[in-house]
């Protein structure tokens, strides 16, 4: 991924919401004549329910609140969290290498990762699980500059790609170049940590991998960089979920019902930013001044088909493919031993549509 998706600084981000406290609305309640039914010896108001406040749920994201976040900020910005009992929190990371380290010590309920850090995260021994996929495609791409002659794959034979350096860089790129009939040895990579992007632009590289299409893609058009984008599940890559929420083994059993009712908020913001994503654009340039809003229209209309593939349930995962990604990752050596992926996911706090 680009150096878009990395960010310094714990920071909590801005919701812009008012609320009123639980105590302030029971207050109401009981001097608003004709709300109350009547009220028992004790003065326990009768016929009514107070209402219960929303449960405090810390959310550390992945990067700044951009496109992949839109459904999470439809939800807060239109209190969709509150409503389904969850007052959700989200901050940025310090590190986010650090995020499952952070959600398994219990200093913050809900985390963003990827699938593959994920299993990566599993096979080491740290007790955390998915459970919820906000993006449920892979983001991640090759992107190559049409102009060098670069219209599939194996046409990467010969040329430069541009890569972060990370571990998968190279497993994915062998995987999408042999998928199509190229030979992956004559592919020369080139690291350029985090800048995938500005290196694509300035042709300093013939491609990339780890931009994201929904991201770096509808930014690089609006520059007018002549690019093609080839899509990792279209080229031997097993279909992974790109983004997912997860949570400690400790908090899925301590705070269910917090969670569930984090998962249900969510929920209900992605399907509402599926309906209108003008609004998600203002939720996010809300949550994120500092956002490049050019771009911002199209990248949430990208990624709005990636939170709800094929008019399919929010957050759901598929264990078979789960399965699937820590075979290939084993294949490739991305974990030095068996895993099972389906015992890195818990589905049972997942709304009853999206099990």
């Amino acid at each position: 991924m680009d150096a878009a998706h990395h960010a310094p600084g714990f920071m909590t981000t801005n919701r812009r919401r008012m609320r009123l406290p639980a105590a302030i609305i029971a207050l109401a309640v009981a001097l608003v004549p004709g709300l109350l039914a009547g009220c028992g010896a004790d003065g326990t108001p009768t016929g009514t329910t107070v209402p219960t406040p929303p449960a405090e749920v810390s959310l550390v994201l992945d990067w700044f609140p951009n496109a992949d976040h839109a459904g999470i900020y439809m939800a807060l910005s239109q209190g969709l969290d509150e409503a389904a009992g969850a007052d959700i929190t989200p901050s940025v990371p310090s590190d986010p290498t650090t995020t499952l380290t952070v959600v398994a010590a219990g200093k913050r309920d809900l985390g963003i990762t990827y699938a593959p850090e994920l299993i990566i995260a599993r096979a080491q021994g740290i007790p955390v699980k998915a459970v919820g996929a906000i993006v449920q495609v892979p983001l991640n791409s090759i992107m190559a500059r049409t102009d060098r002659g670069i219209s599939r794959p194996r046409d990467l034979e010969g040329k430069l790609v541009g890569i972060a350096g990370v571990p998968s860089d190279r497993a994915l790129l062998d995987t999408v170049v042999r998928a199509d009939g190229g030979d992956p040895s004559k592919v020369r990579t080139k690291v350029v940590g985090y800048s995938l992007a500005p290196a694509l632009a300035a042709g300093t590289v013939d491609a990339v991998i780890g931009a994201y299409w929904n991201i770096e893609g509808p930014d690089l058009r609006l520059k007018g960089v002549p690019i093609t984008i080839m899509r990792l599940e279209d080229h031997g890559v097993p279909r992974y979920d790109e983004l997912v929420l997860v949570a400690s083994e400790d908090a899925i059993r301590d705070r269910p019902a917090a969670i569930r009712a984090a998962l249900a908020g969510i929920a209900r913001g992605q399907v509402a930013a599926a309906a209108d994503a003008p609004a998600a654009v203002r939720a996010l340039e809300q949550a994120n001044p500092d956002i490049a809003r050019a771009p911002l229209l199209d990248q949430v209309r990208a990624t709005l088909l990636a939170l709800l593939p094929d008019g399919g349930s929010p957050l759901h995962m598929d264990a078979e493919r789960w399965d699937d990604l820590a075979t290939w990752m084993r294949a490739n050596g991305l974990v030095d031993r068996d895993v099972v992926g389906s015992d890195a996911i818990d589905t049972s706090l997942l709304p009853d549509g999206s099990r």
